[in-house]
């Protein structure tokens, strides 16, 4: 899964080495001067410019949020592989001015992506669709072509010509927001990286495998927030439960209380023996959550969760989650099953036995 991953990484936004703005740049300034130089690198086999931005889409009243990204056309084939996957008409040409290319996803012909995304309504090479760029201006561009790469950061993203966006923006100086270069032997891009630093490069300078374990971390990081977030509603929603079934017994057996109190049941032992039955309550919820839990693990390690027709995700199974998610519970229930019986112990014997 790791190596399809970043092989996508590599074939389509970043390249072996990407160069990206340093500090709170927008953009990379004087971008023809930083190519020069990198073309002059050993190891350097091509290089590019690229100008993304935020855009919107739309098509026959069907809208799209997207990232368009302007790039030299002809130059693509030697860095990239957007060229080699049109679906449906050309790539762009250094010609293609008023024309766009756009992904699977976005135009509604995705076999993979097709019911997951919001797209344009199969949308066809020639088909007219309008840009509303993140400045607010507006241009009607011709469908050259539909792309397919089975990826998200490929499919849900559209290609113009890289003076479309100089125009757009009306940037001056050739700017870029990335430079994506390819070395001659894979397994070389630190040593290259470190020779475009020596060339006098002062942007910022990255392999595909850092901006890999970045985006990885990202979604690790953003994936974790909503299991914590996840596991600690889940507990309060068991305890509240607990909560409820055991204040509902014990108004119930409010008049027995009463009795048990008036023959000289001390209210610490009632306490207790509800504290105990919730936590018998628990247990079995626990323990149908348990062979729940690891029916479906078992199930999905044997029959894994496919994205991109090849990458697998398996489930693993983490014995101190487990244990400690049971230790949470069985806290829990005892606070919860222990405070209704506590407040009606606390009652007067007539008062529990009559009920008021």
């Amino acid at each position: 899964m790791m190596v399809l991953f970043t092989g996508y990484m590599q074939d389509y936004p970043f390249g072996d080495v990407v160069i990206e703005p340093s500090g709170d740049n927008t953009y990379i300034n004087n971008a023809d001067s930083v190519l020069q130089k990198v073309r002059a690198v050993e190891g350097v086999r091509a290089a590019t410019k690229r100008l993304d931005v935020g855009a919107s889409i739309e098509h026959k009243q069907n809208v799209v949020g997207v990232t368009v990204t302007g790039l030299l056309p002809t130059e693509e084939y030697e860095i990239s592989r957007y060229p080699y996957i049109i679906s449906e008409g050309d790539f762009l040409g250094d010609l293609s001015r008023d024309e766009i290319i756009i992904g699977a996803a976005i135009a509604g012909t995705s076999p993979v992506f097709g019911e997951i995304y919001d797209d344009l309504g199969e949308v066809r090479a020639g088909s007219l669709v309008e840009v509303t760029y993140s400045n607010g201006v507006k241009r009607t561009y011709k469908v050259k072509g539909i792309m397919e790469g089975t990826f998200e950061l490929v499919d849900l993203n559209a290609l113009v010509h890289y003076k479309e966006i100089e125009d757009v923006y009306g940037l001056e100086g050739s700017k870029a927001t990335s430079v994506v270069v390819r070395v001659d032997k894979q397994g070389t891009e630190e040593q290259v990286q470190d020779k475009i630093r020596e060339a006098g490069v002062n942007e910022q300078v990255f392999t595909w495998a850092d901006k890999s374990e970045t985006l990885i971390k990202q979604a690790m990081q953003s994936m974790g927030a909503i299991d914590a977030m996840s596991k600690f509603v889940s507990l309060i929603v068991g305890a509240a439960l607990i909560l409820i079934i055991i204040y509902i017994n014990v108004l119930h057996r409010k008049k027995e209380i009463g009795i048990l109190k008036a023959v000289g049941i001390t209210p610490r032992s009632i306490v207790l023996s509800y504290a105990f039955l919730s936590m018998f309550y628990v247990s079995l919820g626990i323990l149908a959550g348990l062979v729940l839990y690891l029916s479906l693990m078992l199930y999905f390690q044997a029959n894994p969760v496919i994205f991109y027709e090849t990458m697998e995700i398996r489930p693993v199974i983490d014995p101190m989650l487990l244990i400690q998610s049971m230790v949470t519970m069985l806290t829990l229930s005892v606070i919860a099953g222990t405070l209704p019986a506590w407040s009606v112990s606390k009652e007067s014997i007539l008062k529990a036995i009559w009920g008021r």
